[in-house]
């Protein structure tokens, strides 16, 4: 098998193809991008905004890119099933990985198009790179019925809600950070403020289904005012609903305010009409999965995301050629 060939200057209805084919794939997992993504990813691999590689659609295909943050990127490889579909596969991680500007210090790859069994042995052979890790994920969904309309128990003490649109992104993305710190999911979002930030505006922005801002709130203290915790919701389809963003201060947990904000939201998306509701989760985030567990989601799908990270030392000079 030859080696796969660089996306920039490549023929534009090959990229659209494999783009819309790698959105086909996420929207299987429901995680597919909105707006004119497909348009835009074929035409920055294109034009060589984002570096990436790529096979053919003819000749079973698949694309590999990365893009994001100027020092911790995020990439994603996708190949079409077909016998010849793991090495392809490796073949074009192992181009992205090598081919990452020495400025990256980190990339978090998701992959598609493997069944579980070829992703495992592909996770296996890129692990063996200094600097690698797994991290597993989980998609969880639960059903809205009729009892999640009944009326909620009072806010919890010394706490009041208020309007999502009440909250500045500044404040979301500093708890959302602080929530995360020394977690697996710090790991896939960033070490820094700007990383929150640059996540919660794309969300808000309807860049993983329309925001929902009547079935998003925030628990804040009074005096002095102190945002507590938050929940964020989006719509996926017309009858399915996704909580985007789920987070409480360390500093106020074991309160059950995050079991009081699920009780809200679970209340806001059935009165809205939706049926069910779904998250995605770490598995290494043990409290977040009990909670979860205990609140009637059940495990529906699972993704791994494979991390690299360059090692603290200056890079070689080969490298920075």
């Amino acid at each position: 098998m030859d080696a796969p060939h660089p996306t920039e200057g490549a023929p534009a209805e090959e990229l659209l193809e494999l783009a819309q084919l790698l959105r086909r794939s996420l929207a299987r997992r429901e995680e597919a991008p909105t707006g004119e993504w497909v348009e835009e990813v074929a035409a920055d691999l294109r034009a060589g905004r984002k570096p990436g590689w790529y096979y053919p659609p003819a000749g079973g295909g698949g694309v590999a890119f990365a893009s994001g943050r100027t020092l911790d990127a995020f990439g994603h490889v996708h190949v079409e099933d077909g016998p010849e579909a793991p090495e392809r596969a490796l073949r074009l991680a192992t181009a992205l990985l090598d081919g990452l500007d020495p400025a990256v210090r980190s990339i978090d790859v998701g992959f598609t198009g493997l069944g579980p069994a070829d992703e495992g042995r592909l996770l296996e052979r890129l692990a063996e790179r200094p600097g690698s890790t797994v991290i597993e994920r989980d998609a969880m969904e639960r059903s809205l019925g009729p009892e999640d309309g009944a009326p909620l128990p009072p806010v919890p003490s010394g706490l009041v809600h208020v309007g999502i649109d009440e909250v500045t992104v500044e404040a979301l993305a500093d708890l959302d950070r602080r929530a995360f710190a020394g977690t697996t999911d710090e790991l896939l979002i960033g070490r820094d403020p700007a990383d929150y930030d640059r996540v919660l505006r794309a969300l808000l922005g309807g860049n993983l289904g329309r925001f929902l801002p009547e079935a998003s709130t925030a628990l804040i203290t009074s005096d002095p005012p102190r945002l507590v915790a938050a929940i964020l919701s989006a719509e996926q389809t017309a009858r399915r609903a996704a909580f985007l963003d789920f987070m409480v201060d360390p500093a106020d947990r074991g309160h059950g305010y995050g079991r009081y904000l699920l009780a809200w939201g679970f209340r806001a998306l059935w009165a809205l009409g939706y049926s069910s509701v779904h998250l995605w989760v770490t598995r290494s985030n043990r409290a977040a999965r009990r909670l979860y567990d205990t609140t009637g989601f059940r495990t529906t799908a699972s993704a791994t995301i494979y991390r690299w990270e360059r090692g603290a030392s200056r890079p070689q000079p080969h490298s920075e050629r």
